[in-house]
């Protein structure tokens, strides 16, 4: 499938910027501009698979539904307000969210830490402590070389190229409030 071309448009330069750079992250989004007025929104989205709309920019809904009538996807950024039937995207939403919403079958569900064994945990949890494979071997008895088998099974299972992506995954994904950090003993 094609790559999917995104406008952002938020009345705040920063904020459409950002939006941008975090859904560039996403392989198959490739946000073309950022904008923060109606007419700058409406010229850059001609081109586009789909747009990002501030929901409080003024004449929103009215772009929006000159954009649908064109086959343009738009997504608005924050609460409806129950004027309009488009699909919205809470401001407090993570980006992949957005993301999903504006591209759905490019965006892949979130491998899940569950599919990790407890000892795949437990090693990522002395990882991200900081531990060298040999500190993590000797503080669970194991050889150096296991270690280093049970995070290439890590990197695979949470589809990333390495340990810095994996400890990120584990801290920002959530999951230190299901399966806590493991206690060192060292």
């Amino acid at each position: 499938m094609k790559p999917r071309t995104v406008v952002v448009v938020h009345r705040e330069a920063m904020v459409a910027e950002g939006i941008a750079a975090g859904l560039a992250r996403f392989p198959g989004i490739v946000p073309v501009a950022a904008a923060t007025s109606p007419g700058e929104a409406e010229r850059r989205a001609e081109l586009v698979d789909a747009v990002a709309l501030d929901v409080s920019l003024p004449g929103a809904d009215e772009i929006a539904q000159r954009l649908w009538r064109k086959g343009v996807r738009v997504v608005f950024i924050g609460e409806g307000n129950g004027e309009d039937d488009g699909i919205h995207v809470s401001q407090r939403a993570p980006i992949t969210e957005l993301a999903a919403a504006l591209v759905p079958q490019l965006v892949p569900r979130p491998p899940s830490p569950h599919r990790l064994t407890p000892r795949e945990r437990e090693i990522l949890a002395l990882v991200g402590r900081g531990l060298a494979a040999k500190q993590v071997a000797r503080h669970l008895g194991i050889s150096s070389k296991t270690v280093e088998r049970h995070k290439a099974r890590i990197f695979a299972k949470l589809r990333v190229p390495n340990q810095v992506a994996a400890v990120r995954m584990a801290m920002t994904g959530g999951w230190e409030g299901r399966d806590p950090w493991v206690r060192s003993r060292i």
